[in-house]
Parts: C-alpha cells; structure tokens; sequence
C-alpha cells in the first residue's frame, strides 16, 4: 500500500486501485465514494465547488478493471463488442468495504457515507444496497439499467437495509437507439424511481439534455449536491 499527496489531497493505492481523498480532514462531515472510469474525480470536485455544495469529502475510486469490478453477474456478449463481462462486482465490493473504506475513513470523522457512481459504475452503486447496509444514500448517474437480469433481481430481492436517499439521473437521448437493451434504459430508471419511493425512501429522477457521454462530472455533482442537502 502507498502513500502519496499530490496538490494537498491524500493518494493510495490498494489492490491496484488508485484512492484519492478530496477535501478537509479535520472535522466531522459526510463522505461520498466514487468510482471513475477515466480519473474523472478532480472535476467531479471542482463542479460540486462551482454549484456551492455543502462540504464533504469525495473519495475517488479509479484504476478499475471497470467491466469486471462493476458488473454483479457475468453476461455473454456486451452490446457493441465481442467480449463478455466477467461480473466481479461482490469481489470488488469486499475490497471497498474491508480495506477502502477503513482506511480512507482511519483518521476522519463520517457523519454519512454515500455511494455514486456513472453507468455501469451507477449500477454497481444501487445494487450494493443489497449486500451492505454501509451507505446512507446512492447517486446513480445514466445507471445502466438495462443490464441483463437487473431488473428482476429488484423485483425479487430486499436491500440489506433502504438507504435515506437515492438519485437518479439520465441523458435523454440515452434511449434512442436502436439497441433493444440500452432502449429499455429510461423506462427502467423512471420505474426504480418510483419504485424506491414507494419504500418511503427520498428518491428523485432528473433527465438531463444529450446523451450517455455529455457532461457527466457535472450530472455526478448535480446528484451528490441533492444527496448531500
């Protein structure tokens, strides 16, 4: 495990995965985890400082294998390419909550943890509050929500325990296609929205203008900026 500062914010590594902790380490204040598939962690951070979110520390989460760390079950074939996604989502999960989190969290006082996450990273957030009860809240941002199997899995499974908050969010454009399971994508998110707040959860659902790739440092903000207030 190593340890480094880059620009006064605390960088290690474990298993491979780079940990970057953003934010003030000396009092008490909640805490978001957030999984990156291109470093994206310093602009999630400079937009929540834009829009004058509360504060809070991000923990950035990057370096993944990302098909397989985020996937909850194997799928043969991903859409548009040849190869198959492993699902390795529990493994990783074990990692995040057996030695991420302990030490990202050692010398800090968490008033609440939080978990977000974009695409397949938004899935992997949502379906963790069905092996751990560890986080207050989600924010699922263009969650993929068409994964194969996902949507029963929720019809037929209970969280370990509902979380306080859940944000969705989705480009519009994201369901126009001609792909028959990205299709299904915002019907799917506007059904678990509804669906959570049927458990009595605080749950919102926000469409944003474009598509999959548009601007998602800012829909990540937007979302942890309404779970943390």
């Amino acid at each position: 495990m190593l340890f480094f500062f880059i620009s006064l914010h605390l960088v290690f590594e474990i298993d491979g995965k780079n940990i970057t902790l953003f934010g003030a380490m000396d009092k008490p204040l909640p805490i978001v985890y957030l999984h990156t598939f291109r470093h994206e962690g310093e602009r999630v951070w400079q937009q929540c400082q834009r829009m004058g979110t509360r504060q809070f520390i991000l923990v950035e989460i990057s370096g993944l294998n990302w098909d397989e760390d985020m996937s909850p079950w194997a799928m043969d074939g991903k859409p548009f390419h040849e190869e198959s996604i492993v699902g390795g989502a529990g493994e990783w999960l074990d990692v995040l909550l057996s030695k991420v989190i302990p030490w990202a969290e050692a010398q800090l006082q968490v008033t609440h943890r939080y978990l977000a996450g974009y695409s397949l990273a938004g899935l992997f957030a949502l379906w963790s509050i069905y092996h751990t009860d560890c986080f207050d809240g989600i924010v699922s941002g263009s969650g993929s929500f068409w994964y194969p199997g996902f949507m029963d899995y929720i019809r037929f499974h209970h969280p370990i325990r509902f979380p306080e908050a859940i944000y969705f969010s989705l480009g519009d454009q994201e369901s126009k296609t001609r792909n028959v399971l990205y299709s299904k994508v915002e019907d799917n998110t506007r059904w678990l929205c509804e669906y959570y707040q049927k458990q009595n959860v605080k749950t919102v659902f926000q469409l944003n203008n474009g598509n999959h790739y548009m601007q998602s440092d800012w829909r990540i903000a937007k979302g942890i900026q309404w779970i943390l207030g």
